[in-house]
């Protein structure tokens, strides 16, 4: 008997900290070597009678490195609503806490002190209102080859007054919710969510805590200690930091004091929309892997989440891969050993995916006109994967948005406060002959060419294609590539851009819809540049000024991508032909014959006022531009010579002209 309670041993397992039904504690932690540690609870701030009850644990009750503990007896125990744990003087959160108090207001300078865990108290009788219906909460389960993703900040991206969602939900879940008819008018399918977990996004050197009282530990150069009030606050906007990773982020919700509620009708919603949910992870270095584990499989069983996204140095990927909970999740990593988790073997069901960044490349300076790049372009256009697929992107969080791609050349971070030294030098962007805002005309307008053109050049692509929120209608970020302190108009979505862009959205929406109407430009498999069904064509095929012959030089800046429809499934079987022109000249291109009775049409060209060509089979396009071709019926080749009835058509049908 120690004071007013006992102490008994415990199994080890599973970590965490709670009050059983039987009202006893039951603590599960580890420790590092110290003199003493143990657990404080707190009770309601309101109650000025009941005092924290701080309860030292024995060395004896180790289990390698955890304390494991129930505590019986405890006076009052339905009174506390919250605990920390420490290590002699120094006081932390439990790092397996499901819902930590104090970092509600998101930007709010908080004493690690005053971090705590919610203590889950199963003992109360309303504890199983709390249980929440997932009713018939089917996850979609989209294959790779179906998908389209959405990444996004989920602050920045309702947060700015422009978004126009109900106030109270603007930077929350609930802002993405009343976006959803937005999202699926786009026809994506994924939704990437940044960091989402509970933190401390104010990074502020003063953060060491002895007694419960902060303690200012910040020298000059001179070893002189610094005055606390005079060192300025940053913010990581981004949230790429340690965090308490079993615990939803309070500031991203409505309603603060339930965001497990929030958090988990959010994913319920979008299942209910046929969207899938996937969260990224970022993990130290020095991060135990047991935690790591032990984090996705909470989330994974506890919230439904569709997959996740690994960021971080020293990944225990192989034994995530291998983790039984997750071969129907979705697992993003930079890159996989793909033999050594297979052993060669075929897989059935590809759920990993490469997340890099060697299309966003790729495509970048084929864009920007430089010398090399049609070949490299073109590998990177049909890349795919039959162990794991590939993500495609051409603008990422970090780095330029979409629109600064092609306003900028220089990286423009002085509001970061680090002299503009922040953020990568290589971005392999053009300004299009000015720096930055304009408002000459012709600049303005081949701005939005060569954002179209690129869009083209992602969703044309073999890998799953990804934006970032905002670059579908052209949100900037004034030059700024390194955004993660800017919880400002800088770092949210500007949804006034969508006024002013509407034309650069309808194009996203018709590419979007393009995509997905056609096996051939979202294949599950590669291309095997081939005619493997004896129809006459490869399933795909490059051209130039002449058909058939791609001009693939060093100083070459124009490419023609014939897909060819007679590898369809579905019953329509067209042709699609996307001719590139990154020359700052016009360019002429040939158009390969197709089968009798076929005949190209210009479905789309990012040029407004394209020159159609000078004749059938030759073609004249404008300088920095994409025109798309398809296939359609022949109406005066029908008339001279019409359909046999009764006859089963074939592709060799097609190819001799009996249709």
């Amino acid at each position: 008997m120690q004071g007013k309670y006992t102490i008994c041993y415990e199994k080890p397992y599973p970590l965490g900290c709670y009050i059983d039904y039987d009202k006893s504690l039951v603590v599960r932690a580890v420790f590092a070597e110290g003199k003493k540690c143990g657990i404080t609870l707190y009770p309601s701030p309101y109650d000025k009678e009941l005092a924290p009850l701080t309860i030292t644990f024995d060395k004896s009750l180790k289990h390698g490195a955890i304390y494991s503990v129930r505590v019986r007896d405890i006076e009052n125990i339905d009174k506390y609503i919250s605990y920390n744990y420490f290590k002699d003087d120094v006081y932390f959160c439990d790092p397996y806490a499901k819902h930590v108090l104090g970092l509600e207001e998101f930007g709010k300078d908080v004493p690690d002190c005053d971090i705590r865990a919610k203590l889950d108290n199963k003992s109360l009788k309303n504890h199983s209102q709390s249980c929440f219906d997932w009713g018939n909460d089917t996850p979609p389960r989209i294959k790779y080859e179906d998908s389209f993703i959405y990444l996004m900040h989920v602050r920045g991206f309702t947060k700015s007054s422009s978004s126009g969602v109900t106030l109270s939900k603007r930077g929350t879940l609930g802002g993405i919710i009343e976006k959803i008819s937005y999202l699926k008018s786009l026809g994506v399918t994924t939704i990437e969510l940044m960091p989402s977990y509970e933190m401390n996004e104010v990074e502020n050197p003063v953060n060491r805590v002895l007694k419960g009282k902060k303690e200012a530990l910040v020298y000059s150069k001179d070893g002189s200690l610094l005055n606390e009030n005079s060192i300025a606050k940053r913010l990581n906007f981004w949230g790429y930091k340690k965090g308490y990773y079993f615990a939803p982020r309070t500031a991203y919700c409505e309603d603060p004091s339930n965001p497990e509620y929030e958090f988990k009708n959010f994913i319920r919603t979008l299942h209910a929309n046929g969207m899938e949910v996937v969260m990224q992870f970022f993990f130290e270095e020095n991060e135990n892997e047991s935690i790591i584990i032990d984090a996705l499989r909470f989330w994974r069983c506890t919230y439904h989440v569709d997959g996740f996204h690994i960021k971080g140095a020293r990944i225990p990927i192989r034994q995530i891969v291998k983790e039984p909970l997750f071969t129907d999740v979705k697992i993003w990593y930079e890159w996989f050993d793909t033999y050594d988790l297979y052993g060669g073997k075929e897989v059935q069901t590809r759920n990993l995916a490469t997340y890099n960044n060697t299309f966003l490349y790729a495509s970048r300076r084929f864009l920007k006109s430089d010398d090399n790049t049609v070949g490299d372009f073109f590998k990177a256009m049909i890349s795919n994967g039959r162990e794991n697929a590939v993500v495609n992107y051409i603008c990422d969080y970090e780095g330029f948005r979409l629109a600064d791609l092609v306003s900028y050349e220089h990286k423009h971070n002085e509001e970061n406060g680090e002299n503009n030294k922040d953020g990568t030098d290589n971005n392999l962007s053009w300004n299009c002959g000015i720096e930055g805002r304009t408002r000459k005309h012709s600049i303005l307008e081949l701005r939005k060419k060569q954002i179209k053109n690129i869009l083209t050049m992602l969703f044309m692509s073999q890998g799953v294609p990804m934006i970032f929120s905002g670059d579908e209608f052209a949100s900037s970020q004034a030059g700024n590539n390194n955004p993660y302190c800017q919880d400002n108009e800088t770092g949210w979505v500007d949804w006034k851009a969508l006024d002013k862009n509407r034309d650069i959205f309808d194009y996203v929406m018709f590419l979007s819809k393009l995509r997905f109407s056609h096996d051939m430009l979202h294949n599950a498999m590669p291309f095997k540049l081939m005619d493997y069904i004896s129809c006459g064509y490869p399933d795909i095929s490059c051209h130039g000024k002449e058909a058939w012959r791609p001009d693939l030089s060093g100083y070459s800046h124009v490419l023609g991508m014939l897909y060819c429809g007679l590898y369809e499934k579905s019953d329509n079987k067209p042709f699609i032909y996307v001719c590139y022109n990154m020359h700052w000249q016009k360019a002429e291109f040939a158009l390969p014959k197709l089968p009798d009775g076929l005949k190209w049409t210009v479905l789309a060209d990012t040029e407004s006022d394209a020159d159609l060509g000078a004749s059938a089979n030759l073609q004249i396009l404008s300088e920095r531009s994409v025109r798309i071709y398809i296939s359609r019926i022949d109406e005066n080749y029908k008339k001279k010579r019409p359909v046999k009835k009764n006859k089963k058509e074939t592709p060799g049908d097609i190819k001799n002209g009996n249709n």
